[in-house]
């Protein structure tokens, strides 16, 4: 069966979480203030404007204004008078994320075998992301990304990063990046690269003055054909944010051009469509017609 790509190939490697980047650290002032600090805040900026020698209008204008400006643009995205900002870069079909050989190829669904590693952070302090040390964190986890998304090669069996944040019960900040591997032994083989090294042996130095900072992993490996997943009007996210080296490419010039293959698939026709299609195995007619009806005649079932 012909499989169609949603995305088109690379000539570069995607570099996953930018630390470096505005919106991140936009998005970590924001994530590291509560709400009621954040409400502080205006209220005291709006208490200056008061203070100001200006007529009252002006005083008041900026937050009415800015209010405004908010629900007329929220009422013309609902209603489609402009283009939906939070749509950007989303695939709007039913897709599935299908890991590539190490050749850069794809053999079929599920063939590929995926370890899986989560990696959090957390700041325990007042101060929460801005506190001196959770900085050096910081540090460390992006020479550790730009060391992993430097490899050319990809020997190192590591697919592709995604990042989520959350808060926990007593506000603090957790940060956790969520990895894919071809496996286990390539994260194991992998913690004794030198960015991990170093970030190690800081963390055994100092651990008696850490108490506040909070690290973990958990590492999960799955079997060819023991894993799946599906993304419906997504952005590429987590598996479906991997890439994958094309060794065997065609030759231009005398030389083989580096390409970096999406694994987003279209899961809206043939076996892509059910979950046991997409783990590369056979659905039961009566599962299949149950969900699909007339439509089930087209797949194929036992």
């Amino acid at each position: 069966m012909d499989y169609k790509h949603l995305l088109p190939s690379t000539p570069s490697r995607l570099a996953g979480p930018n630390f470096n980047s505005t919106s991140l650290k936009l998005n970590a002032i924001h994530g590291n203030l509560s709400l009621q600090t954040i409400l502080l805040i205006g209220a005291c900026l709006q208490t200056l404007l008061f203070l100001l020698p200006i007529p009252k209008l002006y005083s008041v204008g900026p937050a009415i204004g800015l209010l405004l400006f908010r629900i007329i643009d929220t009422v013309l995205i609902t209603y489609n008078f402009i283009p939906n900002p939070y749509l950007k870069d989303a695939i709007l079909k039913k897709s599935t994320a299908q890991p590539h050989d190490r050749e850069g190829n794809f053999t079929g669904p599920g063939k590929e075998k995926v370890a899986i590693m989560l990696l959090g952070a957390k700041s325990n302090h007042p101060l929460g992301v801005f506190e001196p040390e959770f900085g050096k964190v910081g540090k460390f986890l992006r020479k550790m990304t730009e060391e992993l998304n430097g490899d050319p090669t990809q020997d190192s069996g590591f697919l592709g990063q995604s990042a989520v944040t959350r808060k926990d019960n007593n506000g603090a900040t957790e940060q956790v990046m969520i990895s894919y591997w071809r496996s286990i032994d390539d994260v194991h083989r992998y913690a004794y690269s030198p960015a991990h090294l170093a970030a190690w042996r800081w963390w055994n130095d100092n651990m008696k003055k850490l108490n506040h900072i909070g690290i973990m992993h958990e590492v999960y490996e799955a079997d060819a054909g023991m894993w799946e997943g599906v993304y419906v009007n997504f952005q590429p996210t987590l598996l479906g944010n991997t890439t994958y080296l094309k060794k065997d490419g065609e030759l231009v010039g005398g030389e083989v051009q580096e390409e970096w293959v999406r694994p987003l698939l279209d899961a809206n026709r043939g076996h892509l469509r059910t979950s046991m299609g997409r783990r590369g195995l056979v659905d039961k007619k009566e599962d299949v017609k149950a969900i699909y009806g007339q439509d089930a005649g087209s797949f194929e079932t036992v």
